[in-house]
């Protein structure tokens, strides 16, 4: 009888187990970023403000793959400075280089933007103001989370160095026949180019959105087209972006042109430029950024002179140690609505902290 028992519970045991899947990999990383923010308004009366800066980051990724090769992947992130937690969707990547993005998946040319360095560091002015001009060349960068975008591998189509994506997203949930803006999809494409010759390295990137609105009034969607370059020699890296379009916003406090029904951007435009050069543990940013657009309410023909926003921005990161980086870093930005300066939004800023990374 005990070896009946015996039997039965190994039995029992390895039936269980064989139930029981194993954990998938996981990775985490994140970072601490302190330090002291300053900056003083063209509108101040009682000269500058300073004030502490912290943020927290941690970010999971999570991932196995299958017998068959491919790749299924997630991961979250939470940010303390936001107090939110940004989950993502599931990555399928295939044995062939190819990737299908599902649920939270993003827009294609949003992917293909080269990259233009900026300046580090956190300083800025976010004060409220009635400018609406756009503030960077991805304003269109619209949709809903639920749908999906597929990215190609590499050397698509026999062209060695060319990606391309394509994406589509939909809000069916939200009302259609409300006067108020609600995002309620979007379609996306895009497409880059790496092209590499001796220690020079270019990119160039384009894509075009157009995306939906849950506003029956509206005279406006989401839409524009955006091209990018990057250029990479040694220690030295260039770029510059521009795009063009109409981007329509939600009605809110600082968005005082737009009415309580939301608001819409026609010819806006953005051109944003960086240089970045790296000097043994230290490295030097350079940036710029210029947006202008007409503002108006949805429902109406957008008139007037238009708003703008200008701002050039400088940073020095020195590496303390691994993981460890000290920054110092500069902004000077200028916002107009209706060409009148928004003075409580206009003026200088600056940075002096460390961010601790693992």
């Amino acid at each position: 009888m005990k070896k009946e028992l015996l039997i039965a519970s190994a039995l029992v045991g390895s039936l269980g187990l064989a139930g029981v899947a194993e954990a998938a990999s996981a990775t985490m990383s994140g970072h601490q970023r302190v330090g002291v923010v300053g900056s003083e308004t063209d509108g101040a009366t009682t000269g500058g403000a300073n004030s502490s800066s912290r943020q927290s980051a941690f970010s999971v990724s999570i991932s196995e793959t299958t017998d068959s090769g491919m790749k299924i992947s997630t991961g979250f992130d939470l940010a303390e400075e936001s107090s939110t937690l940004d989950m993502s969707g599931l990555t399928l990547t295939f044995t062939g280089g190819a990737k299908l993005d599902l649920i939270e998946a993003g827009n294609a040319a949003t992917s293909h933007v080269a990259s233009i360095p900026s300046a580090s560091g956190e300083q800025g002015i976010a004060a409220g103001t009635g400018d609406n001009a756009p503030t960077t060349i991805t304003f269109a960068d619209a949709g809903d989370a639920v749908g999906m975008e597929f990215h190609t591998a590499a050397d698509a189509f026999g062209v060695e160095g060319l990606k391309g994506s394509i994406s589509w997203s939909t809000n069916s949930d939200a009302a259609n026949s409300t006067t108020t803006h609600t995002d309620a999809g979007m379609f996306s494409v895009g497409a880059s180019y790496v092209s590499t010759a001796g220690d020079s390295t270019v990119t160039l990137g384009a894509g075009i959105y157009e995306g939906s609105t849950t506003s029956s009034t509206s005279l406006y969607e989401d839409e524009a087209i955006v091209v990018s370059a990057s250029a990479v020699t040694g220690n030295l890296t260039v770029g510059v972006g521009y795009a063009d379009g109409t981007n329509v916003g939600e009605a809110g406090t600082t968005n005082v042109d737009g009415g309580s029904d939301g608001y819409a951007v026609t010819g806006a435009q953005v051109l944003k430029a960086g240089a970045k050069y790296v000097s043994g543990d230290m490295t030097f940013n350079l940036g710029m950024t210029s947006g202008e657009g007409k503002d108006g309410e949805l429902a109406d023909v957008a008139e007037g002179k238009s708003d703008t926003y200008d701002t050039v921005n400088a940073s020095i990161d020195y590496a303390v140690a691994s993981g460890v980086t000290a920054t110092v870093g500069y902004a000077d930005q200028t916002r107009k609505s209706e060409a009148a300066e928004s003075t409580a939004s206009s003026g200088s800023s600056w940075y002096v902290g460390a961010t601790l990374s693992f």
